[in-house]
């Protein structure tokens, strides 16, 4: 048994422990946070959506053990191929998408029938190819600065088709590249006239949202930033229900929590089960439980650093980097959002929410960090051997 565990699973030991408490969280807290939706939509059956979101996870797993067997030299392969293939995607959901909550977010695969996110998608591809560009442009005969073109015009047309239906997605992936090119060495003041030339489009947008049709949604952001910023709304306010509720239950939970499946915001709070999963950690786990998902994916990008630092070359290393910023940062939103540091964004907990695309998506960027692992791994023993 534990030779073909070595066999198959490889890689940085503490990612893996990692992966497997979140999944068990995860397993845990949305059996428990979607009884009530069991009751409105499958007649009290209590374990269908633990079995649905129990197969999500693993072929997520299974995900990551696949991708994490091949090689990195891959990803920068397909990295331009898949960029503009989930950038066609982007567009054919823009145009004629599956609208949730007044937004395109959502294809329906022909034949198949299931439905994704490909700005899932679009976010690995383009943190994948900026780490290739970056990495061409390192060595001492070139200019970093050269990479700031080719990076920028992929970045503006990824942010752009995800901007207008989900802010909060394009500006997180846009942070990312933005962490990335500072780690690449491009000149500051290309970094700092990016900032400003995006702040200065968000409040164009503001201004001119009441006034062209495809800008409407940023009335919803509109009112998200300023219910977060007011003070003394009112608990019956429609707007702040979804962070009354959640702060709520983040209140009741106290050191040790109700206890798995004694969440009683959950029948109230919309989403307990995605967007306000930790939420209802806190209400059930308490204190340590929160303690203990912070960590992990604190951990996780102390581990990534560990990999990084390993890493003799400069693609990989940046690709760990992006991943692992994407993913933590992502978490940091979430649960940001739930005690109330953060106005609502809809970002999920990657490997801990219920949802397909996320839990999928979320196991190849596990997948390509762990890729980058075992390569080090790998050759630390060839170099032994070789002495």
């Amino acid at each position: 048994m534990n030779d073909a565990f070595k066999k198959y699973v490889k890689g940085d030991r503490i990612i893996w422990m990692i992966i497997v408490v979140l999944g068990l969280f995860s397993a845990l807290v949305v059996y428990s946070a979607t009884g009530n939706l069991a009751y409105k939509h499958h007649d009290g059956n209590t374990v269908h959506y633990l079995f649905q979101h129990g197969r999500m996870l693993l072929l997520g797993l299974g995900i990551i053990v696949l991708v994490h067997n091949l090689s990195y030299k891959i990803f920068a392969r397909f990295a331009l191929p898949l960029l503009y293939f989930s950038i066609l995607l982007l567009g054919i959901t823009l145009v004629s998408g599956v609208n949730l909550n007044q937004a395109n977010r959502w294809m329906t695969v022909p034949l198949i029938g299931i439905q994704f996110q490909p700005s899932e998608l679009a976010k690995i591809a383009l943190i994948i190819y900026v780490a290739k560009i970056l990495a061409r442009f390192q060595a001492e005969d070139q200019s970093p600065a050269q990479a700031f073109k080719p990076i920028m015009i992929h970045v503006l047309l990824v942010c752009g088709l995800i901007f207008t239906q989900n802010f909060s997605t394009a500006a997180l992936i846009g942070l990312v590249c933005m962490v990335l090119m500072i780690i690449g060495r491009i000149p500051m003041k290309y970094i700092l006239g990016t900032i400003g030339a995006g702040v200065l489009f968000v409040v164009m947008v503001f201004l001119l949202s009441p006034h062209v049709s495809f800008l409407r949604r940023a009335e919803t952001w509109k009112a998200r930033i300023e219910r977060y910023t007011s003070e003394g709304e009112s608990a019956d306010d429609p707007g702040n229900f979804q962070a009354e509720r959640s702060q709520m239950a983040i209140a009741t939970g106290g050191l040790l929590g109700a206890g798995p499946g004694n969440s009683k915001q959950r029948y109230f709070l919309p989403h307990p089960y995605s967007d306000f999963v930790f939420a209802i950690i806190v209400e059930e786990f308490g204190l340590w439980g929160a303690v203990v998902v912070i960590l992990c994916y604190l951990l996780l990008l102390f581990r990534a650093g560990v990999i990084v630092r390993a890493s003799t070359r400069t693609f990989p290393a940046l690709l760990v980097v992006g991943l692992s910023f994407l993913l933590v940062i992502q978490a940091l939103v979430n649960m940001s959002v739930a005690v109330g540091l953060l106005p609502v964004t809809g970002q999920t907990l990657p490997f801990l929410s219920m949802g397909g695309t996320s839990i999928l998506f979320t196991g190849v960027a596990l997948g390509a960090i762990l890729s980058v692992s075992r390569f080090n791994m790998l050759e630390k023993e060839a170099a032994k051997n070789k002495e």
